[in-house]
C-alpha cells in the first residue's frame, strides 16, 4: 500500500491524468468521430496505464501476481495500444505480431521471479527495457509518417519528445541494472524518494496524450485539406487544385524556362452511356478511366478531374513533340480498357487536345487552346488528337 501522503497525491494525480485520458480520447471516438479507430487505441493507452497504476496502489509485502505481473504488463499492454494508434492514424503498417511477442516476452522472464518487493529492481528492469523498446518503436513509425509531409526539421522535433521517453525508460533500466539498491528511487511508489520520478510519470503522461492530440488534429487539418483539392469519385486532383499547380508550373516557367505542357481529355458519347446505362454506370466509367489514364502518368505530372468527363493533364518538362506522344499513349490506354456493365461491354473512347507553353500565353491562355484543340479534335470525328498548334496538327 502506498504509505506517504506525498506519493499517495502524485498517484492519484496521475490516475485522475489517465481517467481524463481515457475520457477524452472516448469523446473522440463516440460524438465526434475524430480518427475513431486511432482515438479508441489512445483510449484504451489511458485506461490501461489508469487500471495498471490502480493496481500498483494495491502492493502489499506480500507476494502477488496481480499487483506485479499482471500490472506492469497492462501498462505495457498501454504502450502497445499507443503505438497501434498511431498506425492507424498515419495508415502504417501493423506491428501488432512484434508488440505481442514483446509482452509476452515481458510476461515470461517476470514469471521467472518472485513478485514481491525483494524482486522489485528486476520486475522493473524488464518492465522498463520492453517500454523503451516500445517507444523507440513508437518513434520511428512517427518518423517515417512525418517525414512524408514536414521538413527535417520539423520531423526531428516531432519525434524526439517520443526518443526522449524511450530512452528514459532505458536509462532506467541501466540505472537498476548497475545500481539495485537504488529500488526505492526508481521502481518503488510508497516511499519518499520515489517522488521525483513520480512526477515525471505525470509529465510523460501529458506530454504523450498532448503529443498525440497534436498529432491527431495535424492529420485532421492534412485530411480536410486533401479532400477540398481531390474529387471524391475518382480520387484524382480537382479544379480547385488545378489552378493552383497551373500557377505554381507558370511561376517555374517564367522564373526557369522550363517547358510544360497541359492535356485535355474528354470521354466521347459519356451522356449517351448516361442515358442508355444510368449515372451508376457512367460513375464507374469515370472511375475506370480515371484509374488507367492515372496508370500511365509519372509522379510529378498532374492528373485532375477538370469536370463532368473532362480530365486535364499537366506535363511539367515536357515539350510540345513529347505531349504528342503522351496523348497518344492516353488514347491508346483507354482503347485497351475492357469495361463491361451488366454484360453489355461499353468502348471508352476521347478526344484530346493539347498546348504547350511559349513566351506569349498566360496560364489561363494555354488550358483555353487546350481545350479549343479538344473541340476540334469533336468536330473531326471524336476519339482523336489535336494540338494547339496547327502545324503540329498537319503532321498527325
Amino acid at each position: 500500500m502506498i504509505e506517504t501522503s506525498s506519493s499517495l497525491i502524485l498517484i492519484q494525480v496521475i490516475c485522475i491524468l489517465c481517467f481524463a485520458g481515457t475520457i477524452a480520447w472516448t469523446v473522440m471516438v463516440i460524438p465526434m468521430r475524430v480518427a475513431p479507430s486511432a482515438s479508441w487505441r489512445f483510449a484504451l493507452a489511458n485506461f490501461c496505464v489508469l487500471l495498471g497504476m490502480l493496481l500498483y496502489t494495491q502492493r502489499t509485502h506480500e507476494p502477488s501476481y496481480l499487483h506485479w505481473l499482471v500490472a506492469d504488463n497492462i501498462i505495457l499492454v498501454g504502450f502497445c495500444f499507443l503505438r497501434w494508434g498511431a498506425q492507424r492514424l498515419y495508415h502504417l503498417k501493423s506491428s501488432h505480431q512484434f508488440d505481442i511477442t514483446l509482452v509476452l516476452v515481458s510476461i515470461g522472464s517476470m514469471l521467472l521471479a518472485k513478485p514481491q518487493n525483494s524482486s522489485s529492481a528486476y520486475l522493473m528492469i524488464i518492465l522498463s527495457l520492453a517500454a523503451a523498446v516500445c517507444f523507440f518503436m513508437l518513434a520511428k513509425d512517427h518518423y517515417v509518417a512525418f517525414k512524408k509531409n514536414f521538413t527535417a526539421f520539423a520531423t526531428y522535433w516531432l519525434v524526439i519528445p517520443i526518443l526522449i521517453i524511450g530512452i528514459m525508460f532505458l536509462a532506467r533500466a541501466c540505472i537498476l541494472i548497475l545500481y539495485p539498491e537504488k529500488v526505492a528511487t526508481y521502481a518503488a511508489f510508497n516511499t519518499e524518494e520515489s517522488v521525483p520520478i513520480l512526477w515525471v510519470y505525470i509529465v510523460l503522461i501529458l506530454l504523450v496524450n498532448i503529443l498525440i492530440i497534436g498529432n491527431t488534429i495535424n492529420r485532421l487539418v492534412v485530411k480536410i485539406m486533401t479532400l477540398a483539392n481531390k474529387d471524391t469519385l475518382t480520387g484524382l486532383w480537382n479544379r480547385n487544385a488545378l489552378q493552383n499547380k497551373l500557377a505554381l508550373e507558370h511561376a517555374r516557367w517564367l522564373r526557369d524556362k522550363v517547358s510544360y505542357s497541359v492535356i485535355l481529355i474528354d470521354l466521347d458519347h459519356f451522356k449517351q452511356i448516361n442515358d442508355v446505362h444510368g449515372h451508376t454506370a457512367g460513375d464507374e466509367v469515370l472511375k475506370v478511366a480515371a484509374k488507367q489514364l492515372n496508370s500511365i502518368t509519372r509522379e510529378i505530372d498532374y492528373l485532375c478531374r477538370y469536370g463532368g468527363e473532362e480530365f486535364v493533364l499537366i506535363l511539367p518538362l515536357t515539350s510540345e513533340q513529347k505531349a504528342l506522344c503522351v496523348a497518344k499513349k492516353l488514347q491508346l490506354a483507354l482503347a485497351k480498357v475492357n469495361f463491361e456493365w451488366q454484360g453489355t461491354p461499353i468502348a471508352i473512347e476521347a478526344s484530346i487536345g493539347f498546348s504547350t507553353i511559349n513566351e506569349s500565353l498566360p496560364a489561363e491562355a494555354l488550358l483555353h487552346l487546350a481545350d479549343k484543340a479538344m473541340y476540334e479534335a469533336k468536330a473531326s470525328g471524336r476519339n482523336c488528337i489535336k494540338s494547339a498548334n496547327p502545324t503540329l496538327n498537319d503532321k498527325f
